[in-house]
């Protein structure tokens, strides 16, 4: 074997160590993007509960809202006795 080559051990060796650098920098990414996902969540929800309690105390100060009136039912139209059809009946 020619001193000027790499041996099979020490190409299978430079190639795992290339793929333990790949993964830790795949996790590396993966748990900033993580991290960016959480802050931006927790954001939001400060966001939201801040608009929540901004709401309940607008409707805590408004005047309450007047019920609303039932709308009466109006009588039945009368029809008069001359205009029914005395010989429908029999």
């Amino acid at each position: 074997m020619a001193s000027g080559t790499k041996s099979d051990a020490e190409v299978r060796y430079a190639r795992a160590q290339k793929r333990v650098q790949e993964a830790s920098k795949a996790t590396s990414e993966a748990e900033a993007e993580a991290r960016r996902v959480d802050a931006n969540t927790a954001r939001l929800k400060a966001l939201r509960l801040a608009r929540e309690a901004s709401d309940a105390a607008a409707a805590a100060a408004a005047p309450p809202k007047a019920a609303k009136k039932k709308a009466k039912a109006k009588p039945a139209k009368s029809i008069p006795v001359d205009d029914l059809n005395a010989e429908d009946d029999g």
